[in-house]
């Protein structure tokens, strides 16, 4: 199975942080983000990638095939003008079009049952499978589908709908839809594309499920969702300040390697030090991330905010309200 990775946006949301490395690469636990959605589906039996580039996207190639290595080939396509959810895809039709695809965005940190997803979809005989969650707070827009699992309406616009959830940007598909998206030109593939399908009818079905799903679309965003990740891991290292004067160490903490940590300083609970990163004497770190190559100096504080080589972005210390 082929998979998709959306990766064209201008991340606007993420500024300041999009002015210094695109979205899809922003460092997470020492990856590039997008490689999170490209692990995941890796694990679910896609083979080969190919992710769609606007912004730098010779940096974006450069980072993730540092993470492919051998794990899986990746190809590329550029859009010199942003195609869209739907043009996006379109313009891949060349690599998808050999059979039952994955697309998925390369933003955020997705994990659910995939393999009941793909039986789901196989079973329903879908052209579309949209993969689908909860939303509680009421911060997505909704998709609405019947008893079957049939999507019947977007929005405000239920149909025939009985339950609604909100799409997570993963779908399973087959290659005949590729026809119906609009070629050589910007499109939605939800108003689009799958809004004129549901209205005729076609086998469009939305999948409620459950699992992780992570949005890194702002700062706040970015920063509670790594932290988020971090308290997954297993602990690093012990708690409290070691014989001599080595850092004070309060997990849950990411230190990366290649970072240099002065004797004194304070590190977490909640701190993010990625590679080449550089912590002074009696600085302490705590709910906040430090980029490649950042550096904080001897005696500052870093609290609630994400610290990149050259800038200091605050971010509000409770987690993004529902928008």
């Amino acid at each position: 199975m082929r998979g998709m990775v959306l990766a064209a946006g201008l991340g606007t949301r993420l500024r300041p942080l999009s002015f210094e490395l695109p979205k899809p690469i922003v460092p997470v636990l020492g990856r590039p983000l997008c490689s999170y959605t490209m692990e995941f589906l890796l694990r679910s039996g896609v083979r080969e990638f190919l992710l769609n580039l606007h912004t730098k996207p010779k940096l974006i190639q450069q980072h993730v095939t540092g993470w492919a290595g051998k794990r899986t080939p990746v190809r590329y396509t550029f859009e010199p003008v942003i195609l869209g959810t739907g043009g996006g895809v379109r313009n891949a039709m060349e690599f998808l079009k050999g059979g039952t695809f994955v697309a998925a965005n390369g933003d955020t940190v997705l994990r659910f049952p995939f393999a009941s997803a793909l039986a789901f979809h196989r079973k329903k005989r879908a052209l579309a499978t949209l993969v689908l969650f909860p939303d509680p707070s009421k911060r997505y827009t909704p998709v609405w589908t019947d008893g079957e699992g049939r999507i019947t309406g977007f929005g405000s616009d239920a149909g025939e709908g009985i339950r609604s959830g909100f799409y997570t940007g993963c779908q399973i598909v087959e290659p005949e839809l590729l026809s119906r998206i609009p070629a050589g030109k910007p499109s939605c593939i939800i108003r689009e594309t799958y809004s004129l399908l549901v209205r005729e009818g076609a086998p469009v079905y939305g999948f409620h499920s459950d699992g992780t799903f992570l949005e890194f679309g702002s700062p706040a965003d970015y920063l509670h969702g790594t932290l988020a990740l971090l308290r997954e891991r297993p602990p690093e290292g012990s708690p409290g300040r070691p014989e001599g004067a080595g850092p004070d160490i309060r997990p849950p903490v990411f230190l990366s390697p290649g970072a240099r940590v002065a004797p004194g300083a304070r590190i977490g609970p909640d701190a993010v030090i990625e590679e080449g990163a550089v912590v002074g004497e009696g600085a302490s770190v705590s709910r906040a991330i430090l980029w490649p190559r950042a550096v904080l100096p001897p005696g500052e504080s870093l609290r609630d905010a994400i610290l990149t080589p050259t800038r200091r972005v605050p971010v509000p210390a409770d987690p993004p309200s529902p928008r």
